[in-house]
């Protein structure tokens, strides 16, 4: 029977061969990590070497079975821990001048960061970063933010506690404009009204149904079957007609799960009857292109989007390696920049 981590490492090439096997033929990092930093590593290579860069990366992320398939994952906890006090004391402007894989969607995301902010942190290493998230009040940790690249982010979030990462999450927060949705101690929930015909009746009474527990303040979001125009355009037709009768339309969006430009498609056939839009999206250009969108195709949708509702995104850790396109990357870099890429539309 053919395991699924073998299974998956099959024909995978990473920095340091192909992977017959989970786990196998990873270089250990041994002596390649420094307490000096980054910098002080690669100066003392003799240059910079993208395969152990991306290698002190990932190993210095929690274990995670894509990392160890792409081959660079932590071979022990000893190893991880070599890693992040190498990233520990490295300085951000390395990251952003060393980016571990570069395309259109990193130049556009890097683009959205204020390049002042940025300049005013550069030199601060992630053990000043990590510091800071942790003491700083919410306002500053705002400001902070406004000068922080995707791949920055991904770097300090790897060399955090789950303890950490839940102390700065609980002072940290950005509810949506005239909403309470995302602001502290408030909690929210889409509505999902799936239909295995998209039916409009078998969606209409989920809603009531929900609506009956008093949940569904986000989103009113149909996973539709058919992506046809006219099939999505009933579902939506359906789901705005219950929010105009409950007079809910200024305050809660509906959508239906279709692709972006069959959204956009609907709208230009029936003005009106699309309210936020959905899209599925990846950490990279190629990733990207296995849903059929671009930078530009996205810029293009979001320049459209002039009313109360805009976009809506959803991401999965890991998408972009399971789709063939992890360019020898570790997962938590690509899922920051899918952030990166909503932030910056």
């Amino acid at each position: 029977m053919l395991h699924r981590r073998r299974f998956l490492a099959l024909g995978i090439a990473t920095p340091f061969g192909s992977l017959a096997a989970f786990g196998s033929e990873s270089a250990v990092l041994g002596d390649q990590t420094s307490s000096g930093g980054l910098e002080t590593l690669m100066s003392q290579r003799g240059g910079w070497d993208l395969a152990v860069y991306r290698r002190i990366l990932g190993a210095a992320n929690e274990p995670k079975e894509g990392d160890a398939i792409v081959g660079v994952a932590a071979a022990d906890e000893a190893e991880r821990q070599m890693a992040r006090q190498t990233l520990l004391a490295t300085r951000l402007e390395t990251i952003d001048l060393h980016p571990p894989f570069s395309d259109a969607l990193l130049t556009m995301i890097n683009s959205a960061v204020d390049p002042s902010k940025q300049r005013e942190l550069s030199a601060w290493t992630f053990a000043q970063l990590k510091a800071a998230l942790l003491s700083l009040p919410e306002p500053d940790l705002h400001q902070l933010r406004r000068g922080l690249t995707s791949d920055v982010i991904a770097v300090v979030v790897r060399l955090m506690t789950n303890e950490e990462l839940i102390q700065l999450g609980s002072r940290l927060f950005n509810p949506l404009p005239g909403s309470k949705i995302g602001s502290r101690g408030y909690m929210g929930a889409r509505i999902q009204p799936n239909s295995p015909t998209d039916h409009p009746d078998d969606i209409r009474w989920q809603v009531f149904d929900a609506f009956a527990y008093g949940v569904g303040d986000i989103l009113v979001g149909t996973n539709p079957v058919s992506s046809e125009p006219a099939s999505v355009l009933a579902v939506q037709n359906c789901l705005r007609d219950v929010l105009q009768t409950f007079e809910l339309t200024d305050v809660l969006p509906h959508c239906v799960l279709s692709h972006i430009d069959v959204q956009s498609t609907v709208e230009q056939q029936a003005p009106g009857s699309t309210a936020l839009w959905f899209q599925s999206i990846a950490g990279n250009d190629s990733a990207n292109q296995t849903f059929d969108i671009s930078v530009e195709k996205m810029r293009q949708h979001a320049a459209g989007r002039t009313g109360r509702f805009g976009l809506y995104f959803e991401t999965g850790q890991g998408a972009d390696f399971t789709n063939g396109h992890g360019h020898g990357v570790d997962m938590v870099i690509f899922e920051s920049r899918k952030y990166g890429f909503a932030r910056a539309l």
